[in-house]
Order: structure tokens, then C-alpha cells, then sequence
């Protein structure tokens, strides 16, 4: 039954809250969608209503909370109302099926019915673009961490210090350019408006919200929210997994790295295990080194949610952290025409204009002609003196941190500084989230560097004779210097970094460029049995 449409101009008397999801276009029937034991309503002209009888019961916090305290009748009672309103919906000589939710409705769709980020780009493409007052983002530069940023009125995605690049933006906030909608709009895979409609008017809100998700207007002033995506869909993960598995198995491990999920303070680890007591301490993770302990053991998904990579401290020789080794993989993987990767145990798509640009960028990074030795020490900090040994006339810095601003900011210039002014920062691989730490301390310190004078008295202080500042108080000139950031790696090819990482070199150059500091990258080779 299609969906009939009302004239325009009809308002209904009470404002209702609606909550609008879009059904997968594979999807055609109501039986698909709905659970078996929901009961149905048709409602000629709309649609067909599904509901369950709800039980009121009294609140759980009244036993758990007060115990017997209350009596048994005190007859404060509730219940979880659901139901949900199917309807076709004409969009362009084919139909779409919208579901309307009342209360706790999704509980009534079957799994994995709806569309994903369908009410985020419905509001994207109804709201004034001026008039946003929060977003849900979830930064993915540095460990993945989820926030929500909200201001005290209304304006556009600047006023909320989104990174277009490294930011995963989730749902939006903000005032409706259409009053069909009401005032206020938010989406994420739903969408939500408060508005006058009820169920005489309502075709005419479904048909609306469908023509604006099929809008492009959003592309005008939010084109980048298309660049990274993570991926919800339990099919899409589902089939990543499989080709993740099947490479492992089959040894292609091309792109496919393993690193800690976290930002570790790397002068407290002794080293990582693979596999509980299945293999010896090894100073970082390998890939081909957890294949190696895994020996004869099947490789498959459940093995890699729940076999263990043990992290032991330096400083007491105890377990210090656990993870399981799928949260420690990072994978890139092709599949559908675009390309997927998996980090911290999550996956998420990203755009191929999007990643042709990055690894183009990423090339044209000129490579330090600087000489360097191989790493074969205990330490990062061993390694750092030893090259600043090897590079006549240049100061080891590594670790000589330089306390400044608020709190407690601890920050170090460089680890290694030359006659010929090159700031090296060097950092053995080990994974997305340490690489965003190497690289933000680039930043900040070149930063500083430039812009604080009482900074520079502070670097100064540390410097010896040689390589002092004659004058702290007057703006050192950018363009003399070169930030060298130096990767130490296993790897005998050329330098490569996880596409995140691609990204956040790819900012931090670009900030250090519009200072303008010069920036080039440099890679070490790990030789022997370390890194």
C-alpha cells in the first residue's frame, strides 16, 4: 500500500516529537522489517502500525534501592510502550520504506534494518549550516575518543574545532531551514524533528525527510563528511573479518600491521608476549611473530577476540596491560570499491578521492637526506644519544623535558638538534595512536618555538654554547629549520605508515609549512632482534 499525501498546509494541533529511520532498499516487505511477534494495524492510506503489549511493572530500583523498605504497595508502576509506523514512500518512480519509532520501538525492527547515517545527512541537508549547536564526533588522530561538543547558541562547523580530516562526525544539532520539521533537528541513523505533525499529516513529513536525504545540497558546505565513515553494518564487518582471516591464513600480509591499542610510555616496557605462555618476550608486536607462536593453531575470528597479547612492565616485571590480539591488528583492507581500516578493534570506510589524496601527500614528503645508523640498541633513548654521537656537533635532547604553561606540560623540543638546524623527532613504529603523539609533539614545539619567547628562554637554558640563540626575545625565522620526522621500522622496503597516520603527518605538515618550518621524513632501519 503506497502512501497517500495530504494538500500542503494542513498542520496538526499538537507538536510531536517523531523519530524517522530508513529501511534498507533490499527490504520490501513489512514482514522483513518487523519482528514475528509484533502485532500489525494497517492504516489505510499510511501504512501498518506494529506494536507488543506492554507489562507495567514496578521500577527495578524500588527492590534493588529500598528492598521491603517502601511495602508491597506502594503502586508506583511502569512499562516500556513501543510501537513503530511503516509506510512506502514514492521517491522517484521506485518507493522506500520509512519507519516512524513511538517510544521504544526499535526494539520491534528486526536487526540491521535500517540505514546507516541516514537522519545525519537529512539534517545536514535541512539544517542552516549557521545555525548548528551540537555535534557527536568521535576523534580518530589519536586513540579513538568519542565527544560531545555543544555551544551556547547557534553557529557553523568552525565554531566546534572540527578536524575534517580526523574527526568522524556521528550526529548534528541544530535549527531546521524547513518549518515542516519545527525548529530544532537532530540525526545520526535516525532522524528527529518536533514538529505539528500527527497522523493526518504525517505523509507529507515522510515524503519531505526522503527527498532531503536524497539532496546534495549537504556537499556545498559539508562535502568532507563523507571522507571517513565507520562501518555499523554486521554483513559489511562480517565480510571484512572473513578477508581479514583469510589473508592472515594465507600469509599475504601486505598492509597489515600490529601496534598496542593505546599510547604507552614506552621507558616502562620490558616487552610483549604472544599468546599468554606460548611464546618469549619480544620488545614490540609483529605480525609475522604472532603467526610464528600461534604455530598450528586454525586462525580465525574467535581466536584473534580471544587470544591475548601481554604487555610486562619494566619497572616491576608484572603483567601491565592485556589486549586481545584483533584489537592490537591494524588492517587495510579494498572491498566494494573503497578502502577499510581496521584500528583499535573498529572499522571504518574512507572515501577513495579521499585516500588517493593522503598517499599522494604522503609521496611528495621529501625523504631527509640526513645520515643516520641502523637501530640495534636496548632503547630508544640508547639509539637517540648513539646518533646524536654519530652527526658531529648535534645535542641530544630526547627526554630533557621543558615544563611550560598551565599544569603540568611537560614538552620536549626535539630529540636531536644540528648545527644545521634540523629538529629530529624519532620514534620507532608502533602504531596510529604513538605515530599522532610523534607528531603533535612536532608541532607543538615548533609552535612554541616560533611564537613563545619565554618557550625559547627555556630551550635556551638546555642548549649548550654552540647551539644557543643569540637573541631569545626576537622571532627566529621558520625557514631555517627543518623538522625531520624519523621512523625506526623492521621493514627493508621504503617507508610506509597506516593511512591514520598518513593523516596525521599530513596535518602536522601542514600546520609546521604554514609557520613556515620545512618538513621531511626519514625512516631507520631496525636491525637484529629489537623495535
Amino acid at each position: 500500500m503506497s502512501l497517500c499525501c495530504f494538500p500542503g498546509g494542513y498542520m496538526a494541533e499538537k507538536t510531536n516529537k517523531l523519530t524517522v529511520g530508513l529501511v534498507k532498499s533490499e527490504l520490501t516487505d513489512f514482514a522483513q522489517i518487523a519482528r514475528p511477534e509484533a502485532s500489525a494495524i494497517e492504516i489505510e492510506g499510511i501504512g501498518t502500525f506494529y506494536t507488543e503489549p506492554s507489562h507495567p511493572h514496578p521500577p527495578d530500583w524500588i527492590a534493588n534501592f529500598f528492598g521491603t523498605t517502601l511495602g508491597p504497595s506502594l503502586g508506583l508502576l511502569s512499562s516500556s510502550a513501543k510501537g513503530i509506523l511503516l509506510a512506502h514512500v514514492p521517491n522517484g518512480g521506485v518507493e522506500r520504506i520509512l519507519a516512524v519509532i513511538f517510544g521504544h520501538g526499535r526494539h520491534l525492527l528486526n536487526e540491521g534494518v535500517l540505514e546507516e547515517r541516514f537522519g545525519l545527512k537529512v539534517v545536514l541537508n535541512s539544517v542552516d549550516p549557521d545555525s548548528l549547536r551540537s555535534i557527536d564526533k568521535t576523534a580518530l588522530g589519536s586513540i579513538p575518543k568519542q565527544s560531545r561538543e555543544q555551544i551556547s547558541r547557534e553557529g557553523g562547523a568552525a565554531n566546534f574545532g572540527i578536524d575534517i580530516e580526523q574527526d568522524l562526525v556521528n550526529s548534528v544539532t541544530g535549527k531546521s531551514r524547513f518549518k515542516l520539521f519545527g525548529r530544532t533537528i537532530s540525526g545520526r541513523d535516525t532522524f528527529a524533528g518536533s514538529a505539528k505533525i500527527d497522523v493526518s499529516n504525517v505523509a507529507n513529513f515522510l515524503v519531505e525527510t526522503l527527498k532531503q536525504y536524497e539532496s546534495e545540497v549537504y556537499k556545498e558546505r559539508f562535502d568532507w563528511i563523507d571522507q571517513i565513515k565507520d562501518v555499523r553494518s554486521k554483513d559489511t564487518i562480517d565480510c571484512l573479518n572473513c578477508i581479514l582471516v583469510d589473508r592472515l591464513k594465507a600469509g599475504d600480509l601486505e598492509n597489515i600491521w600490529m601496534a598496542p591499542p593505546e599510547i604507552l610510555e614506552w621507558a616502562d616496557v620490558k616487552g610483549f608476549r604472544y599468546l599468554r605462555k606460548r611464546s618469549a618476550d619480544v620488545p614490540d608486536l609483529d605480525i609475522k611473530e604472532l603467526l610464528l607462536a600461534a604455530g598450528d593453531t586454525e586462525i580465525t575470528l574467535d581466536w584473534l577476540k580471544n587470544a591475548q597479547i601481554i604487555l610486562f612492565s619494566a619497572k616491576s616485571d608484572d603483567v601491565a596491560d592485556r589486549w586481545p590480539v584483533y584489537k592490537c591488528i591494524y588492517a587495510e583492507i579494498e572491498a566494494s570499491g573503497a578502502m577499510h581500516v581496521l584500528n583499535a578493534g573498529k572499522w571504518y570506510q574512507v572515501a577513495q578521492d579521499f585516500t588517493a589524496l593522503v598517499n599522494e601527500d604522503f609521496a611528495s614528503i621529501p625523504e631527509s637526506t640526513i645520515e643516520l645508523p641502523d637501530y640495534a640498541h636496548e632503547s630508544e633513548a640508547l639509539y637517540n644519544k648513539a646518533a646524536a654521537d654519530h652527526l658531529d656537533g648535534s645535542h641530544c635532547m630526547d627526554a630533557d623535558l621543558i615544563t611550560h604553561g598551565g599544569g603540568q606540560s611537560r614538552i620536549e623540543f626535539c630529540d636531536i638538534l644540528t648545527p644545521n638546524k634540523e629538529l629530529l623527532h624519532i620514534k620507532r613504529y608502533s602504531g596510529s595512536q604513538q605515530m599522532s603523539h610523534l607528531f603533535s609533539q612536532g608541532v607543538v614545539s615548533a609552535e612554541l618555538f616560533v611564537s613563545d619567547a619565554e618557550f625559547r628562554q627555556k630551550v635556551n637554558d638546555k642548549l649548550p654554547d654552540e647551539h644557543k640563540l643569540a637573541d631569545t626575545s626576537a622571532r627566529p625565522n621558520p625557514a631555517d629549520y627543518e623538522v625531520i620526522f624519523t621512523i625506526i621500522s623492521k621493514s627493508a622496503n621504503a617507508l610506509n605508515l597506516p593511512f591514520f597516520s598518513k593523516v596525521s603527518l599530513r596535518n602536522a605538515r601542514r600546520r609546521l609549512r604554514g609557520y613556515g618550518f620545512r618538513v621531511s621524513k626519514k625512516k631507520v632501519r631496525a636491525i637484529g632482534n629489537v623495535a
